[in-house]
């Protein structure tokens, strides 16, 4: 089962992961998108962060930035990240995804990684 988390704040997602008031979950198999309230995840600790992925199920993520430390944590967790994606609606998201037609932004990867 695949299960897709996009951080959202005001209605698309949010510039940063720390910075999301809430999550839209999507479900590729039964096609359902739920929407949860943030937990309150300190996502400087890796132990919560791997708790957290393991407690939603979920196996993508998709971002605007991210800080550098949280990537070894989402890959060691073999968690397929999206970065770089645009500040729009999480149904825009969703529908690129679905499509195959969501990419990471080289930009924003490069400048993350260096």
């Amino acid at each position: 089962m695949k299960k897709v988390a996009i951080p959202i704040a005001n209605k698309k997602i949010s510039e940063y992961l720390c910075g999301c008031s809430h999550f839209a979950f999507y479900d590729m198999e039964s096609k359902n998108t739920t929407i949860s309230e943030s937990d309150s995840i300190d996502f400087s600790n890796a132990e919560e962060v791997r708790l957290w992925i393991r407690k939603n199920g979920i196996t993508d993520i998709i971002l605007h930035r991210i800080k550098k430390e949280l990537i070894g944590i989402f890959t060691s967790e073999k968690m397929n990240l999206f970065v770089g994606v645009p500040m729009v609606s999480a149904e825009q998201i969703i529908e690129a995804y679905s499509c195959g037609k969501l990419e990471s932004d080289k930009n924003i990867i490069t400048e993350i990684t260096n």
